[in-house]
């Protein structure tokens, strides 16, 4: 899937896009995590770009877990900065599959993103998508983890 990078930032611009959140403990989140890729997938197949959102409910600040197609690594929230690294706004370029994790207790920014690969790769080999994102959503719980732990740890 390809996409001129102005058609991308207008779709975004006007809302054209299809949005979803669902939300889910941390003992469900594998199973939600294959459910928000399939939801991904569902909308990319129809040649819509995607926002799918989950909301992890176990902690006591918000922890949000993002796919949302992309053209450079920057969220839909940072859409008036992606022209900035394309030299032609009527260059087409390659559909992402961005994964960003956003939580108080992540990291100094609270913020983090990850490019998976392209929407290609996606239709190519799915499951080991499905792992990838396992994974780094996993590292991301495991740091807010070891983060709260030592903040309560200085605390006492």
């Amino acid at each position: 899937m390809k996409i001129k990078v102005q058609d991308f930032i207008d779709r975004i611009v006007d809302g054209d896009f299809i949005s979803s959140e669902m939300e889910a403990p941390v003992n469900d989140i594998d199973g939600a995590l294959k459910q928000l890729l399939s939801d991904f997938q569902t909308t990319v197949a129809q040649g819509k770009l995607g926002q799918q959102i989950l909301v992890i409910t176990d902690f006591e600040e918000a922890v949000s877990v993002r796919l949302e197609s992309g053209i450079i690594n920057l969220p839909f929230a940072n859409i008036n900065r992606v022209d900035n690294f394309f030299e032609s706004s009527a260059a087409e370029v390659p559909v992402q599959v961005e994964l960003i994790m956003e939580a108080p207790d992540l990291n100094a920014s609270k913020f983090h993103i990850a490019q998976l690969g392209s929407i290609e790769a996606l239709d190519n080999a799915p499951m080991e998508f499905a792992q990838q994102m396992i994974t780094k959503v996993h590292a991301g719980l495991e740091q807010i983890q070891n983060n709260l732990a030592a903040a309560k740890e200085k605390k006492d």
